[in-house]
């Protein structure tokens, strides 16, 4: 079977990096409770310090230190309590020596401060006298204007990933609004004249549309919005048809099936019979996944993906993902687990190859076993904790190697 221009994984990457810099992805404005999971689309610098005032972090005296340095339950230090400080409200006291002032927990520290002792170590002798049995050390129990952040400090980089703990970071800076990214909108299209939909009855020889589910999932877990899943028969009219409709809506689409070279795998023909259609890769050097193709319409980018769901979903791992992280000025990432291979791999010479493996926890640490099964089986990515990465260039990996296992799901511990 020959190929139209089989290319390495790193030849695909590179493409992938020049396709993205021609494509725009808009901006929009969005309330801070809807941003997390979003992509920013700009920098943020803090507006302000974080805290704007010195605060205290426990419920206690502000004092100064150097007056209770020596302070015991045999010899405690005497001091005035001369002001309190209301929680939400400023102090323009000033602290004078011989002086305590009561602070709550995120309460202002008053000037002269330089110190806050638990009220735990704190006893009082009269209305107006407090008996401190323990010393503090400068500044302790205390936070410091712009400790957590500085004004003019960036907090958001262009292309990070909205978490939880930004958003809090966010309202703490009294950010309501931010800009980020457009969702991804793709199109998946699964090909072939045994795929069905989930409620069209199902005859002998027939096959659920596994791949269009699993990559609508992928596409929504990783930020993207799918505007339009179809089946379509093996009709080139048709198929061209159907790609001529999702390309005005989609920045992304993907077909799945008909990448091969078999008299019905019409998706280069397809791609190429569009005006502004080019073919760039058909065929990519790795295992699964080798009947690839990469080709675009315009300034639109169309993946021809394999037809078996485990070939189709490691493909979308690899380049799909890989797209989308372009295009969002998302940072590259090679973020695996290290574990200690149980078993002897065997890889395919001149092919990067990807083997399925479950992790499992010892007293020592992980532990990778390889996870085999037939070609398009998709247990095979359900029950699989991720896989290795096996360059081409090595003829395999031998038991008791160190490996990185790069996840596919949440492990269980």
């Amino acid at each position: 079977m020959e190929f139209f221009n089989v290319l390495t994984a790193k030849e695909v990457h590179d493409i992938i990096k020049e396709l993205a810099r021609d494509y725009f992805i808009q901006s929009e404005t969005i309330d801070l409770i809807s941003a997390a999971g979003r992509i920013a689309s700009e920098e943020i610098l803090a507006p302000v310090n974080l805290p704007e005032f010195n605060r205290s972090t426990v419920d206690g005296y502000a004092v100064i230190s150097q007056e209770v340095m020596g302070a015991s339950e045999s010899m405690p230090s005497f001091l005035d309590c001369v002001s309190e400080v209301a929680m939400g409200e400023t102090t323009d006291f000033v602290l004078q020596k011989g002086q305590a002032v009561y602070v709550p927990t995120g309460g202002m520290v008053p000037e002269g401060a330089d110190g806050v002792v638990m009220i735990e170590y704190v006893e009082k002798l009269d209305e107006k006298t407090i008996l401190i049995h323990r010393p503090i050390a400068p500044l302790g129990n205390m936070t410091l204007i712009g400790d957590d952040l500085k004004a003019g400090e960036l907090i958001i980089s262009k292309g990070k990933k909205l978490t939880p703990y930004d958003i809090g970071l966010l309202a703490g800076q009294g950010i309501h609004k931010i800009e980020v990214y457009q969702k991804l909108r793709f199109a998946v299209i699964s090909t072939g004249d045994e795929i069905i939909d989930l409620e069209e009855p199902k005859k002998l020889g027939q096959i659920r549309d596994i791949n269009g589910y699993a990559l609508s999932s992928l596409i929504t877990q990783l930020g993207g919005e799918v505007i339009n899943k179809s089946i379509v028969r093996d009709n080139f009219e048709k198929l061209k048809e159907t790609l001529g409709e999702v390309l005005n809506q989609a920045d992304i689409v993907l077909l799945s099936g008909g990448s091969s070279v078999g008299t019905r795998d019409y998706t280069k023909a397809i791609i190429e019979s569009f005006a502004e259609g080019e073919v760039l890769v058909h065929g990519i050097s790795i295992k699964p996944g080798k009947p690839t193709i990469l080709g675009h319409i315009g300034k639109k980018v169309v993946f021809g993906l394999p037809g078996h769901p485990a070939s189709a979903l490691i493909i979308f791992n690899q380049f799909v993902k890989a797209y989308m992280q372009q295009l969002l000025k998302r940072p590259e990432t090679d973020f695996g687990i290290m574990a200690t291979l149980a078993a002897n791999v065997h890889a395919s010479p001149g092919k990067e190859t990807y083997q399925m493996v479950q992790l499992v926890q010892s007293d020592e640490g992980w532990n990778a076993h390889p996870f085999y099964a037939k070609s398009g089986m998709m247990s095979l990515l359900a029950k699989a904790s991720g896989y290795l990465r096996i360059p081409g260039s090595i003829e395999g990996l031998m038991k008791g190697e160190k490996v990185k296992v790069y996840l596919l799901q949440e492990v269980e511990l």
